[in-house]
């Protein structure tokens, strides 16, 4: 019994353990003249400045950091934070870390990221329009990445992930296929329609 008390204990000590280390491995830390991420130390940061801008992000009086890294060629001055917590990828039932859905577009006065990632995109004309969906001067984008054959000057956002330009409609950053775009419209719950032809969750009903 004293043996089965023992290992019990044991078990106990060591998981709380691990839930202190993996806590401590998440955040950033400010301990008197030193910046700490995952328990290690960030020689580049200034402690007396740096502030935890949360969802990875940091930034004190000379850099930007991403997860503990140095997010080059960015003014700490101007970067500010925008996150959109409830963004999903389609498909995913829950909040998906590795696509990187909670931290959304990212703009300074010289370069466009979504998260850590820096994309193709004009500082100057760049709108973050909601639902995944930016675009700037000359480009729309999903997710980060760029939507080829996307007229930026015409494109619009609808609802329940629908989007069109011009000439074509998108679900999800997918041209939906034959959808004549002057006359497609949302209509709630999944569904849209244009003049000739319904849709659900972008695909074409029969």
């Amino acid at each position: 019994m004293r043996q089965t008390a023992f290992l019990l204990k044991s078990l106990v000590l060591v998981t709380m353990m691990g839930w202190a280390a993996l806590s401590h491995a998440q955040g950033y830390e400010v301990e008197r003249s030193r910046v700490y991420f995952g328990g290690e130390v960030l020689m580049e940061a200034d402690a007396r400045s740096f502030v935890d801008l949360g969802y990875g992000y940091a930034k004190d009086r000379y850099n930007v950091y991403m997860d503990g890294r140095v997010l080059e060629n960015v003014d700490p001055s101007s970067f500010r934070l925008k996150a959109h917590s409830s963004w999903r990828r389609p498909g995913h039932s829950s909040v998906d870390e590795s696509v990187g859905p909670r931290r959304g577009y990212y703009k300074t006065q010289m370069n466009v990221y979504y998260g850590d990632k820096k994309i193709d995109a004009m500082p100057t004309s760049f709108v973050d329009l909601g639902g995944g969906y930016a675009k700037d001067a000359f480009n729309v984008y999903y997710f980060g990445e760029k939507l080829k054959g996307c007229m930026a000057s015409s494109f619009q956002l609808l609802e329940g992930g629908y989007a069109k330009d011009s000439f074509s409609a998108y679900y999800h950053g997918k041209k939906v296929e034959g959808a004549f775009a002057s006359t497609f419209r949302y209509t709630g719950d999944g569904y849209a329609e244009d003049t000739f032809n319904a849709y659900y969750k972008g695909k074409q009903l029969k």
